[in-house]
């Protein structure tokens, strides 16, 4: 038989790594500038999304409490046209990401107006759960970005921002719609 003659483990490996590198090198020689973003090319539409959020935390007996203020607010900013097709998708981007913000849980209800003068005799009824539940804040997230939308697509301008500020108290949540005429 004959015996075949194998290049040493380490020639072969340093074989490997020559061929990887020239192969990146023949890829990279390859890729031209046309690829590259001009100034002056056109950009697709689209939508962009930002999120600012502030709270704080307070720590009593080694337990962690949010504060009683918050807010978290996102900027959507984009073309009323392609704001108006992009609905669905900023509806369930901000929903879902709201909800999965720490501070979901401590939305406030609307407050109403109690009577203060109970009678010592009477019975206390249970009091009722301060927070709204999660049905209630994607219902009015989705009313207040709906509401905002429309009002965007009304102004029809080609760069619209819509503010949405949402904070504990969850009658105190709005859009604003912002734009500059083209």
């Amino acid at each position: 038989m004959n015996k075949i003659k194998s290049f040493p483990k380490r020639s072969l490996t340093f074989a490997y790594c020559l061929g990887g590198v020239l192969i990146l090198l023949l890829i990279s020689l390859g890729v031209t500038s046309s690829n590259a973003q001009n100034s002056g090319e056109i950009l697709q539409p689209s939508v962009q999304i930002s999120k600012s959020s502030t709270n704080s935390y307070q720590i009593v007996n080694e337990t962690a409490y949010i504060k009683p203020y918050f807010d978290t607010s996102y900027i959507i900013s984009g073309s009323s046209n392609f704001l108006n097709n992009s609905q669905n998708i900023i509806n369930s981007t901000i929903i879902n990401d709201f909800l999965s913000s720490p501070t979901a849980g401590y939305i406030m209800q609307q407050t109403n107006s109690s009577n203060s003068s109970t009678n010592a005799t009477n019975v206390l009824p249970a009091l009722p759960n301060p927070f709204v539940d999660q049905e209630t804040i994607s219902a009015t997230i989705q009313q207040q970005l709906s509401d905002a939308i429309s009002t965007a697509i009304d102004i029809d301008y080609f760069e619209v921002d819509i503010e949405c500020t949402f904070g504990n108290k969850i009658q105190d949540w709005d859009c604003d719609v912002y734009s500059l005429p083209t």
